[in-house]
């Protein structure tokens, strides 16, 4: 019995009936077009079961889907940036720590060269009077602090400036483009303008006043503390010594500016008898110690850190904890987002009995452990003896010691996991480094590259899905994919009154299963609409109650034309129609009659 032979679906109103045809659902019950087709037709069911107000103004499925998730997912992404800018910084305080005692002896390296460079510039200023070579040394070294607090006071000025220009850079064009962004991210906040204007991003005080006033004030100490221009106080070097010290006997060589230091330091050179040649070799040694100086400074600066980078390496390992467990608290909240979204459909299957009540709908934590596992073991040397030795028992340790947390636990339960697995392994797989400690950059990749490893959650993922029976659609045979297709269609998709056209659904299922899980299914739903079926298969016929049957004929083929059809009508009760009905079908008359008496349908 064909109604239509084919129908084109191009013809056909989708505002106003609903088709599948042959090839649709054989699609739909194939292992190929499973992943796309039948599970956008489920999501299609469940966006209609949503009331119109709690879309969102959603148009689709996916896009409610990404309104709903948008706030966990935000999240998640907050909670890995803010894990991996803590990674970084403990890689930085680590390799801090770990270098204390290599800056340690480059300060001490440092101090003993330039107490080396301070005798040698002494030794130049050997001739004189004892009186004059000392007041000449205690001025060099006048000059040398003096040439570091220029050097640090034009460092400050430069900072300012920048930060002068960094502030007016975010006001001028970061701040307005964050402002622009929000307004067109959130617009669906439906703030006013006047509303909006109080979200503008300003710094808390008058920032423009505090930099102008500590450049000027920069500018000054430059000034102040280097004195008049060199060019205008240089003294001549053939011009015989002045008999008179710029700087009296009794001043405070702390308190005198640059220049005047560094020109009684010429005077007193000519006075002791420098020639030319080791008044260059005393400005060489000079500037030789002013640099060293400067970078004992910054090593001390350094050192300092590193004494106190245990407590900041604590207070980072918590931030990592806590931004590790944030990243879980997203996921959790995206399998509740999505459990929230899915309940229509839960609630109606929980509340279905038969075969419908073997539907049921489940979310949960998807954990590929081997993929984070053959991760780790590409970061370490395998060859190595020791507990992970040769390919698969990280994985086995990860298995064991995480998996359930990453699959059913809490954000807290995962921490507390990560971190025992930490502590329990962490020896270990320092032992398998496949780079040596002595290799400190390489080392500090290494480090690096093992802290993100650990810590990395692109192995998890929230999937969600139907199952029938305990399954997952995905694995059931063609078969009983072709069931939960028309169990979706006749039974949960209470929302769609449209006429409902359904090609040789028979193909891909068995009479039983037809039978003893669709048929009642079919009588129910064609109470709240007209259901239209192209089928060869009596149970869809005969045991449905077909309130009418339309066969149809094909004529005989006609050179250049399409053959005729022709179409009779009527119901079961019409002797005509069943007779008709009983050669068509599969079992003819006698099966036919059988069916009959065994339904109690009157013929």
């Amino acid at each position: 019995m064909n109604l239509v032979d084919s129908l084109n679906e191009d013809q056909l109103d989708f505002s106003r009936l609903q088709y599948l045809s042959q090839q649709f659902v054989e699609q739909l019950c194939s292992a190929e077009g499973l992943e796309d087709e039948l599970l956008s037709e489920i999501e299609r069911v469940i966006f209609q079961a949503h009331p119109i107000e709690d879309r969102m103004g959603a148009a689709s499925f996916r896009e409610l889907l990404n309104l709903r998730l948008e706030r966990a997912r935000t999240a998640r992404l907050s909670s890995e940036q803010a894990l991996l800018q803590a990674s970084q910084a403990l890689t930085s305080e680590r390799a801090r720590k770990a270098n204390l005692g290599t800056l340690i002896k480059q300060r001490d390296d440092r101090r003993k060269l330039i107490e080396k460079d301070r005798t040698d510039r002494k030794a130049l200023t050997s001739k004189g009077t004892q009186d004059r070579v000392k007041r000449l040394e205690d001025i060099s070294l006048a000059v040398d602090a003096a040439r570091r607090r220029v050097e640090q006071l034009k460092r400050r000025h430069r900072a300012l400036l920048l930060l002068r220009d960094r502030v007016a850079d975010f006001r001028d064009n970061s701040a307005p483009a964050q402002w622009r962004e929000l307004k067109r991210t959130y617009s669906d906040a439906s703030l006013t303008d006047a509303q909006w204007e109080n979200f503008k991003l300003k710094f808390a005080g008058d920032v423009d006043s505090i930099l102008l006033a500590q450049i000027q004030q920069a500018k000054s100490a430059i000034e102040t503390v280097s004195g008049p221009s060199k060019n205008e106080v240089r003294p001549d070097p053939n011009a015989p010594p002045a008999t008179s010290p710029y700087i009296p006997q009794n001043a405070d060589l702390a308190g005198q500016t640059l220049t005047l230091l560094e020109k009684e330091m010429g005077r007193l050179q000519q006075l002791v008898g420098i020639d030319a040649a080791n008044a260059k070799k005393l400005a060489k040694l000079s500037e030789k110690i002013a640099k060293d100086e400067a970078a004992v400074t910054a090593l001390e600066q350094e050192i300092r850190l590193a004494e106190k980078a245990d407590a900041r390496i604590a207070d980072l390992l918590e931030e990592r904890k806590r931004a590790y467990g944030g990243i879980f608290n997203a996921i959790i909240d995206e399998q509740l987002e999505l459990t929230e979204l899915y309940s229509p459909l839960a609630e109606k299957l929980k509340s279905s009995g038969g075969e419908l009540g073997k539907l049921s709908f489940d979310v949960r934590r998807s954990v590929n452990v081997e993929a984070w596992a053959e991760k780790g073991e590409s970061l370490l040397d395998l060859r190595k003896i020791g507990p992970f030795k040769g390919k698969g028992t990280l994985l086995a340790a990860a298995t064991d010691e995480l998996l359930w947390a990453w699959e059913k636990g809490t954000s807290i339960d995962v921490a507390e996991a990560m971190a025992s697995f930490r502590q329990r392994h962490e020896q270990a797989i320092i032992d398998y480094a496949p780079v040596e400690r002595s290799d400190q950059q390489g080392y500090a990749r290494w480090a690096r590259s093992i802290s993100d490893w650990l810590y990395d959650t692109s192995h998890i993922a929230v999937s969600y899905g139907l199952q029938y029976g305990g399954v997952d659609v995905e694995q059931l045979s063609p078969g009983t994919r072709g069931i939960v297709l028309l169990l979706l269609y006749v039974v949960i998709d209470t929302e769609d009154d449209r006429p409902l056209i359904i090609d040789q659904p028979e193909e891909n299922l068995d009479p039983k299963s037809i039978y003893e899980e669709l048929v009642e299914h079919f009588k129910s739903a064609k109470l709240r609409r007209q259901i239209v079926i192209i089928t060869h298969n009596a149970n869809l016929v005969v045991n449905t109650d077909a309130d009418q049957v339309i066969i149809a004929k094909c004529g005989p083929h006609r050179p250049g034309a399409l053959p005729e059809l022709s179409y009779e009508s009527g119901g079961l009760e019409n002797p005509v129609i069943r007779k008709q009905v009983c050669e068509i079908l599969e079992g003819g008359e006698t099966a036919f009659k059988e069916r009959a008496k065994r339904l109690r349908v009157r013929i």
